[in-house]
């Protein structure tokens, strides 16, 4: 194989792999602004339209727990398909769910498929890269994530306006379809050979090594406390941007999107940093960041008028620099598992996903503010992992 076409395979197997994980974001992200809409439609409560995001990031977390070791044993292409055909499934399912119960259904099937999807592009870049090499790549993975709710929000706003909610399921039908297209003419295994026989698709034994490492659960605490602060933001802000201060799905869109646009450059930049200053440098940095935004938020519930400002400022300070150090974070979590790095990813994905989405539900569910629940989450997780910091670096030291 020429240089040439070394580059360009490379260039479509990062491009599909950044499709993949651009599921999970658009099935959460796009159809937001449309919550209270969807609300009145199904003739339910805010709450329970806000229960089918939640209802998505576990399927997500939980299905981990099957579909990493099935990977690991057949296979990341057929993993991958199947996982793409069952998100399509479940966006035809709720373009066309005539009640909220069969909404959730199809948010439950959307979010296998979308863990499936994800877990695959996380664990190819484990498969192809060295560990330095696959942070930046997992930075790029994860500037492709980040690049949807930029995005996604305007579109589906945009959309909802002109053709009705269903509309972006619609969507997220097609695109989910092309990329499946596109994976079975250009996806080929990535799985290293020595790692299929080794796993069994059964037992928590496999599981237990990985969950029970203190250095691996240090770097999934980290990814789980950041997203549960996302998530807080994520399942509150159409209640307090469009409900509480009157802002029209557009505006939403504006505002969201305006967020993300400053995770994509975070997460494009991330590669550089890591390259100048290591990982657990990175690290490190953002876990300040997750600090500094769980104190933004705690002053301004306490002191401020609730604005658009005071509640996005905060959230812009966490998203940077949880972007600016997650790829760091996952590359030194799955660096010690070569042989298992499906059944590791759907470890991590367990504990940021899922983790994440329980301790969110306790919060607001408890009708706690989610300026408050954001700082609460921040000081409990966060600061303790700035604390141990000092012992994880002799730790990853060890480990080269």
């Amino acid at each position: 194989m020429t240089p040439v076409s070394t580059s360009r395979s490379q260039a479509w197997l990062i491009g599909l792999l950044m499709a993949l994980v651009t599921l999970t974001p658009m099935g959460i992200d796009i159809y937001l602004p449309s919550l209270p809409g969807m609300a009145q439609d199904f003739g339910v409560t805010m709450a329970a339209m806000q229960t089918s995001v939640t209802l998505f990031i576990f399927a997500v977390g939980l299905s981990q727990l099957l579909i990493g070791p099935l990977a690991d044993r057949h296979g990341r292409r057929p993993v991958a398909l199947a996982g793409v055909a069952a998100y399509v499934a479940g966006s035809v399912l709720g373009a066309c769910a005539g009640t909220v119960e069969w909404f959730y259904a199809a948010r439950v099937i959307q979010g296998i498929g979308a863990c499936a999807a994800s877990l695959v592009a996380f664990a190819a870049v484990r498969d192809r890269y060295a560990p330095a090499e696959g942070a930046r790549i997992y930075s790029y993975l994860n500037g492709a994530l980040c690049s949807v709710p930029a995005l996604a929000p305007m579109l589906g706003g945009a959309l909802a306006v002109l053709a009705g909610w269903r509309s972006t399921f619609v969507f997220m039908a097609l695109f989910a379809l092309t990329l499946a297209l596109l994976l079975a003419r250009r996806f080929g295994e990535t799985r290293p050979p020595a790692a299929g026989p080794a796993t069994r698709v059964a037992g928590w034994r496999q599981y237990l090594p990985i969950a029970t490492s203190g250095r691996f659960v240090y770097f999934a605490v980290f990814g789980m406390a950041g997203m549960a602060m996302i998530l807080v933001f994520v399942s509150a802000a159409p209640v307090v941007l469009v409900q509480r201060l009157g802002y029209s799905e557009l505006g939403f869109g504006a505002w969201f999107g305006g967020n993300a646009v400053l995770n994509i450059v975070a997460f494009f930049l991330a590669p550089r940093f890591i390259a100048r200053f290591g990982r657990l440098a990175m690290l490190r940095a953002g876990l300040v960041a997750l600090l500094l935004a769980a104190a933004m938020h705690l002053a301004a519930w306490l002191w401020l008028p609730l604005s658009a400002w005071a509640f996005m400022l905060p959230v812009a300070v966490l998203t940077v620099g949880f972007s600016l150090a997650l790829g760091s974070a996952l590359s030194l979590a799955l660096e010690p598992y070569a042989d298992r790095a499906g059944t590791a990813a759907a470890v991590f994905g367990q504990f940021q996903m899922s983790g994440s989405a329980l301790i969110a539900t306790l919060l607001l569910g408890q009708g706690m503010s989610p300026q408050l629940a954001m700082a609460l989450i921040g000081a409990l997780l966060a600061g303790p992992l700035l604390c141990a910091s000092g012992w994880i670096a002799r730790s990853a030291s060890r480990h080269g």
